[in-house]
Parts: C-alpha cells; sequence; structure tokens
C-alpha cells in the first residue's frame, strides 16, 4: 500500500465498518494485512492492494479489524479514484 502506508509503520484503526475506498486491516491465513476495500455486500469485503499485484479476494466481516486511518487517499472517494487509477497505470506497463 505504499506510498500511503509505509512497510512496518504504525497506523491507527478505527473499528468501524470500512466502506468501498477505505483501507481496512483484516486477518488472512494468520497474517494482519492492510489494503484497499474496492466493494462491500452484507456478508464482507472485496480487497485488493492498489498496485494491483494481489487479486481481488473477499473477507469475510468477521475476519475485517477495522479502517486505517492515514490521510486523504486513504479513504472514501479520492482513494477509490487513486486505487483504480493506479491499478490501471500498472496493468498497462506490466502488460507490455
Amino acid at each position: 500500500m505504499l506510498p500511503i502506508f509505509k512497510a512496518g509503520g504504525t497506523t491507527l484503526l478505527s473499528p468501524s465498518r470500512p466502506l468501498p475506498g477505505d483501507c481496512a486491516v483484516y486477518s488472512y491465513e494468520g497474517r494482519l494485512l492492510l489494503h484497499r476495500v474496492l466493494r462491500t455486500d452484507s456478508g464482507g469485503a472485496w480487497l485488493a492492494d492498489d498496485a494491483g499485484r494481489i487479486e481481488e479476494h473477499f473477507v469475510p466481516w468477521d475476519d475485517v479489524r477495522g479502517r486505517a486511518l492515514g490521510g486523504p487517499l486513504s479513504s472514501g472517494l479520492p482513494g477509490l479514484v487513486y486505487s483504480r487509477v493506479r491499478r490501471a497505470v500498472f496493468r498497462f506497463f506490466v502488460n507490455d
């Protein structure tokens, strides 16, 4: 999730349920991860990284710890737009 969050850094976490565009901390295969929420439904959220290296994956709400707080690009519509543009640029250069 660079450049918004640095590896090994500390992040404040809100226990609220994240919305599309928010960054979320969640438990996955015994690890805590931080990725962007792409969409949600009543059962959980679909998450992926902004760079497009990690495939979109579903996480049930019970495994989502909360919303990561980290500035304007870490949440809401600005975060969602940033993520989509960054993933599109990554796909363009990787597929060339």
